[in-house]
């Protein structure tokens, strides 16, 4: 079985995962994992060595174990996204999909000099193709200074991180925003950029959903930050099962499935 989770966070003072060894029954019975971005931060701060202590973790659990690129985690590997079932299921971190990267960030003006500079430096990188934009948005992202120590846990940086977070208003604001197109700007771009697609499967946003558009299923992972919960996405036999994450005591667990789609045969891309 292939498994998809996203946006775990670890390390990060927000992320309700606190130890790798939490995911132990989510791993179980797994033959592939995609880690589908921001599995940590490592844009600054996180050492070789802790980095692949995450690696091997599931490197020691997992037969195969993919790590695609995140914008938190912009280096952890030179994978941006991945595909099977003939291409029928196909996952991408998500920020491709937002022209901005994180729109609604207070410092988005800074990524977006890092972007125009990242599109000087490497010219041959196409910001309308799906790798060209995803190689520039991980250079514009690597060694991204965050506005607070995302380790920190003390109550006057929570509140520091706080209000970092939501204020000025527009930000929550642009979230929602975000939250209210990303699936209409996900279907724009697959007929270009992953045509023969049937189900895209995204995380960044940290909004738990499952959208249709005509022939088209987008599942976001959600994340485990943040209060609105994660899914994990799973192949098998060409059915996709998403099913919600449960915390029982310190420990995660596959729930209650929210939503069974079969694969329709391969088609030809257009």
């Amino acid at each position: 079985m292939l498994r998809i989770l996203s946006d775990l966070h670890f390390r990060d003072a927000s992320s309700h995962l606190t130890s790798l060894e939490q995911l132990a029954p989510v791993l179980d019975g797994v033959s592939t994992l995609w880690l589908n971005g921001d599995t940590c931060d490592n844009q600054t701060g996180m050492s070789p060595a802790q980095l692949n202590d995450i690696k091997q973790f599931f490197f020691q659990r997992v037969p195969v174990v993919q790590f695609i690129t995140g914008n938190h985690d912009p280096d952890i590997s030179e994978t941006h996204h991945c595909s099977a079932a003939s291409g029928r299921l196909f996952a991408t971190h998500g920020d491709a999909f937002l022209d901005e990267i994180v729109p609604w960030s207070r410092v988005g003006h800074k990524l977006r000099t890092r972007v125009q500079q990242a599109q000087f430096d490497h010219p041959r990188l196409d910001i309308e193709s799906l790798d060209g934009r995803l190689g520039l948005f991980r250079h514009a992202c690597a060694r991204f200074p965050r506005e607070c120590d995302p380790a920190r846990r003390n109550i006057t940086h929570r509140i520091r991180r706080f209000a970092t977070e939501f204020f000025p208003p527009r930000q929550p604001w642009a979230m929602i925003q975000t939250w209210r197109s990303f699936a209409d700007r996900v279907a724009i771009r697959q007929p270009d950029w992953c045509p023969t697609a049937q189900i895209i499967a995204t995380g960044h946003v940290h909004f738990p959903r499952v959208w249709r558009r005509g022939d088209l299923t987008i599942i976001n992972t959600g994340a485990f930050s943040g209060p609105l919960g994660a899914f994990c996405v799973d192949l098998a036999q060409d059915t996709v099962t998403v099913r919600r994450l449960k915390k029982q005591g310190s420990v995660w667990h596959p729930g209650p499935t929210h939503t069974t789609i079969p694969l329709a045969p391969p088609r030809s891309a257009p």
